[in-house]
């Protein structure tokens, strides 16, 4: 009887403790929304709660953000799928078919996962999981209690903890007792670069496929060890929209289910019933569609979950509070209350069809493992031992999004991705193959096939990425299935330390570049070569680099010059004369030494914070070289003779405008500067009085040829007519020039219209340019498509003793377009 009484009172004191958890507001000491929750205080609200109910909250950390900030999730449900939160894990995996043993239906429950703050200025989202985390815990709360006896909820508190915290320092460091609604007040005018994106400034939402950044492939390592049945990612839009849920606009892409589609409608109207009743305005199959591969509501859906982004009106100017375009006040607390709303509706619905949800997410997996969601069945990429470092990259990709592929044999017939058109083709040894039949099959169809099927052209991002483009690789999509696999790997370099004259090695990757980067700030001697040559029976294309190490100082950095080619799996030739086979001698002028280049980039208002997070991210992380970053204000400051290399990322350079600037850069750089030019910025550059690149006026479509007679409702399809999101067009180039070097084939992604004028009279090189029928793949509006054609991307002049280089196009976008990094560090390394 004792020990009966004893048991009883241990239980009342579980309860009553557990009755106690505090609620946000009880542990914040607010109300939410009524302050910015700093991120390390959200988090310990978080770990709090985990400690309060630790049988029903688990959490890891799976990793850290580019600042040191944790990256958490936290796994929600009953007691029991809690206790058992493994065996969930590898069963469902069982059932994607990503683990081998049989996989249990029965008492599966469904795999929520709920996503905050992608971009880090979109508060409302960060703020609103902590209400629903309590909910999902609160003792008195019966209700969820149920729900969660067939629904396991993830939920990452923070996906852009660095960007959060950029917005959140300067909030918090700018408010007052009150907030000011007044639009035009300071609080609602957030500076450069903006908390949207993470510490390189990139658009963490974009990622999710490429994963380039940091938190990107931690956070896709730890999706794909779960593969959740449903995602929901939380975001803000515009002061004066309303609310935002599915089900999604077109364009869908194809290869969506009719289930993924069913049950994005059924989430839409059960979360459209609870906000009739609350009287909030909302709209459904407008602005955000599902196409793009990258987004974090377009990768889950190509991972067979049912995957959604939710949209309420804030974003970095809303702050604590503003007035809308109709005087109404927008809050920060009223719109954390309604996505707290629709993560709760999302777990109702989603309890309520449990075992559907389950048996669906099977289904889809079935069909993909069969080949049933693939237009083509294997895609073969041609191995050549030039693009060997591109090929890598690409298995790189493939590795961390958990694709399969495989080396094989036979003969395959399909789509050439370079020609675009039907041929066979017998499959050689070092061949790449991806098969359509995988668990990641829908991912592959959408990331592989030569052209993704538009049903709608107003797409709200970019619409063509097949990778073999991304790439510059050739290959072909079959709708051959492989018969029979082999494992696919790479050899690993190991070079031997030989003494000689020095070494070679070959210009045909990124691997090369970032060697060459590596040798230059150890100081190591490095040639280029401005010619092909021959040596001991090995083809060396032009740019190739030999390593002068016949002297005692360089000698003594053989181990480092071996070690830097093995990480970068680059093969050193050894170099036993200065003779070389069918050309000139090393001691020629055309080959001549690379100097390690001090290189100059502003950053700051006036530029797209996008494009410089591109450059700074490609220097920092993958090239690994320095470059000096500028704020724009202080352009004045600037020592120009210490600064050899000068690029011009997107964006508006005012100081061009400004005489005694203007006149100080052009004395640079005809004493011998070099400039890098991207994108607007060879525009601006065009009006230099030095300057000889001029763009091409578009011809608009004859005024006659178009009916007067508009219809008003059709203005925004009409725009389309003139205009590219992103489509990929064929460049034509000359691969003497070093701009070009280690390239066979080169795709840009055009953005807009703008071509430039091919030079004349030796006012420049011709290096890149767009001819008749270039475009490859992606959405082009009627009027431009014939417009698109006969003009200069890549260019270079001669300005005395210095140079420009032009690239019209962006080719570090977003840092996956692959190919496009070996055209930087040539503009950086190899042309003089």
């Amino acid at each position: 009887m004792k020990k009966i009484i004893l048991l009883a009172n241990f239980l009342v004191l579980i309860v009553s403790a557990f009755a106690q958890i505090k609620s946000p507001e009880e542990y914040l000491g607010y109300k939410i929304g009524t302050k910015i929750t700093p991120h390390w205080k959200m988090l310990d609200y978080y770990r709090y709660i985990a400690t309060q109910a630790p049988n029903m909250v688990k959490y890891e950390q799976y990793g850290e953000s580019v600042e040191g900030r944790p990256l958490y999730v936290f796994y929600v449900s009953s007691v029991a799928n809690i206790a058992r939160l493994e065996d969930i894990r590898s069963n469902n995996l069982k059932i994607a078919g990503e683990m081998d043993g049989a996989a249990i239906l029965s008492n599966m429950p469904a795999i929520l996962w709920m996503s905050n703050n992608a971009h880090g200025n979109e508060t409302s989202s960060g703020e609103a999981a902590m209400m629903t985390l309590y909910q999902l815990i609160d003792p008195k709360n019966n209700k969820t209690k149920k729900e969660l006896e067939n629904t396991l909820v993830v939920i990452d508190p923070c996906l852009n903890p660095d960007g959060t915290e950029r917005y959140n320092n300067w909030q918090n460091g700018i408010l007052g007792t009150k907030y000011n609604p007044e639009l035009y007040a300071r609080e609602h005018n957030e500076p450069w670069p903006s908390g949207r994106l993470n510490h390189y400034y990139f658009d963490l939402n974009r990622d999710w496929a490429w994963q380039t950044q940091q938190e990107s492939e931690l956070r896709a390592k730890l999706y794909n060890s779960w593969l959740p049945h449903i995602h929901v990612d939380f975001h803000e839009q515009g002061i004066n929209a309303p609310y935002y849920f599915p089900p999604a606009a077109e364009p869908l892409h194809e290869v969506i289910t009719p289930w993924q589609q069913e049950f994005q409608g059924t989430i839409g109207k059960h979360n459209a019933n609870y906000f009739d009743k609350k009287g909030w305005l909302y709209f459904t199959k407008e602005r955000f569609d599902l196409f793009y591969p990258s987004y974090g509501d377009t990768y889950p859906v190509y991972s067979g979950a049912i995957g959604m982004t939710y949209e309420k009106a804030g974003n970095g100017s809303a702050g604590l509070g503003v007035y809308t375009a109709d005087r109404d006040t927008l809050t920060l607390e009223g719109r954390a209350i309604e996505h707290h709303a629709s993560g709760m509706n999302m777990l109702e619905i989603v309890s309520q069809n449990a075992d559907r949800v389950v048996s669906e997410f099977q289904k889809f997996y079935k069909q993909a493992n069969a080949g049933g969601l693939s237009t083509y069945q294997s895609y073969v990429i041609k191995y050549d031992p030039a693009r060997e470092s591109s090929m890598r990259a690409l298995a790189g990709l493939l590795d961390k999004n958990k694709i399969r592929y495989y080396s094989s044999s036979g003969t395959f017939k399909g789509v050439d991705y370079s020609t675009k058109k039907n041929e066979t083709y017998t499959v050689k040894e070092k061949d790449l193959i991806i098969p359509g039949n995988q668990p990641k099959g829908a991912l592959v169809r959408v990331l592989f096939e030569p052209e993704a099927k538009l049903r709608d052209s107003v797409t709200y991002d970019i619409t063509a990425w097949s990778l073999p483009y991304v790439y510059g690789l050739q290959g072909m999509a079959s709708a051959t299935k492989v018969t029979h696999t082999n494992p696919y790997s790479f050899a690993k370099i190991n070079n031997a330390i030989e003494a000689g004259f020095g070494y070679a090695f070959k210009w045909d990757g990124f691997g090369s570049a970032q060697l060459l980067s590596a040798l230059l700030q150890n100081k190591i001697t490095v040639k280029s070569s401005a010619f092909a040559f021959k040596m001991n029976g090995v083809d060396f294309p032009r740019g190739s680099i030999l390593v002068m190490t016949n002297n005692a100082k360089a000698a003594s950095k053989i181990a480092a010059v071996k070690a830097y080619a093995d990480k970068y799996n680059v093969q050193l030739y050894s170099v036993l004369s200065g003779i070389l086979e069918g050309g000139k001698d090393l001691g020629s002028a055309d080959v001549q030494t690379i100097k390690a280049p001090h290189v100059m980039m502003l950053a700051g208002p006036q530029l797209r914070a996008l494009s410089v997070g591109e450059i700074w991210h490609y220097f920092d992380r993958q090239l690994q070289y320095p470059i000096t970053m500028v704020n724009s204000e202080d352009i004045g400051r600037v020592k120009w003779s210490d600064v050899d290399v000068f690029i011009m990322a997107k964006g508006n350079y005012s100081f061009l405008k400004d005489k005694v600037q203007a006149d100080a850069f052009a004395t640079w750089l005809k004493e011998g500067g070099k400039v890098i030019a991207l994108e607007s910025a060879v525009e601006q550059l065009s009006a230099q009085p030095w300057s000889n690149i001029k763009a091409i006026k578009q011809d608009t479509i004859a005024q006659e040829k178009r009916s007067p007679l508009r219809k008003y409702a059709d203005r925004e399809r009409e725009s389309m007519k003139e205009y590219t999101g992103g489509a990929i067009y064929k460049v034509n180039f000359d691969s003497t020039h070093p701009l070009m070097y280690g390239q066979n084939e080169y795709y840009t992604l055009k953005q807009n219209a703008t071509l430039y004028q091919y030079f004349k009279d030796n006012k420049g090189w011709n290096i890149g340019y767009i001819k008749d029928n270039a475009l490859m793949s992606g959405f082009v509006g009627q009027h431009l498509k014939g417009q698109l054609k006969n003009g200069l991307i890549f260019g270079a002049q001669d300005v005395d003793k210095g140079s420009v280089i032009y690239i019209a196009d962006a080719v570090l976008f977003r840092n996956f377009w692959d190919s496009g990094k070996l055209i930087m560090a040539n503009a950086l390394f190899q042309v003089q």
